[in-house]
């Protein structure tokens, strides 16, 4: 049961090692060679990281959903280093009948704060949770139109597997085809961030050092992948400032074009 009041938690201390960011990387499909050119974790291992830290913490009922995601990088974190991670739980929430909780988490790297992610999550009531589960199945989807190169990726258990182990978000909505077939998604379906971590590899792609140095990301968790889904995610360029990029970012299912996950992504380009 959700505790009534405000909190913080201490999440520990571990190392980004390089056979950890190995297999986060392993279980996300991302096989770029910026991350051992650079030395630099990508930023969702950090976010996931201190998530599955927080998540083994908390008592929250199998099947919470994510639903929001915000990741902001103040600087790298360097592959080899320690990282110190906290928390910052609010009280939990009511409206319209749901419940849901927002933790802020704090990465510590090298003393100073490396990474923020803020997290919010609908505890599962019985009622309708706002994520929707699969959509019948209709026409093809229209041609997706991006200006970075699109990242297409299929969903099956021994990744979901995998990602489990290197994140450390075991919730039975992803791994127990009895659990999951009792819920409203009727099934098992992806984590919210491993979709989102295709995302990071696009951005990551494009942009390079500097994606790993200035990410920042903005997302709402709109849609489930289910296994055997091949996914796509997407960006375009929706504002350019002096050295900032905001890019419109998402993730859709490739056969009916559903919206799985929507929102921003901004970076910074170092002009030196």
């Amino acid at each position: 049961m959700l505790l009534e009041t405000e909190r913080n938690l201490d999440l520990g201390s571990f190392v980004a090692t390089q056979d950890s960011v190995d297999e986060y990387l392993s279980s996300v499909g991302d096989a770029l060679p910026i991350y051992k050119e650079t030395g630099l974790a990508p930023p969702l291992y950090s976010a996931a990281s201190a998530l599955g830290s927080l998540l083994r913490q908390l008592a929250l009922p199998p099947g919470a959903i994510h639903s929001l995601q915000e990741v902001k990088t103040l600087t790298p974190v360097a592959i080899g280093s320690e990282i110190k991670a906290s928390a910052f739980l609010e009280k939990p929430r009511r409206r319209a009948g749901l419940e849901f909780i927002t933790v802020v988490c704090t990465v510590e790297s090298g003393g100073a704060v490396a990474l923020t992610s803020k997290s919010t999550v609908l505890v599962p009531s019985g009622g309708p949770t706002g994520v929707t589960s699969r959509e019948p199945k209709g026409q093809d989807a229209k041609p997706l139109k991006s200006s970075l190169t699109v990242v297409s990726k299929e969903i099956n258990q021994a990744q979901l597997i995998a990602y489990a182990k290197a994140s450390g978000d075991d919730n039975p909505l992803h791994l127990d085809p009895e659990f999951a077939a009792g819920t409203q998604f009727d099934g098992i379906i992806a984590h919210g961030m491993l979709t989102l971590a295709f995302v990071s590899e696009m951005m990551a792609a494009a942009h390079g050092r500097d994606w790993l140095e200035s990410a920042g990301l903005r997302v709402r968790f709109k849609g489930a992948a289910y296994l055997g889904d091949r996914v796509e995610a997407w960006g375009s360029l929706s504002k350019e400032q002096g050295s900032s990029r905001t890019y419109a970012v998402g993730v859709r299912n490739s056969a009916g074009g559903q919206e799985l996950v929507s929102g921003t992504a901004g970076v910074n380009i170092n002009q030196g």
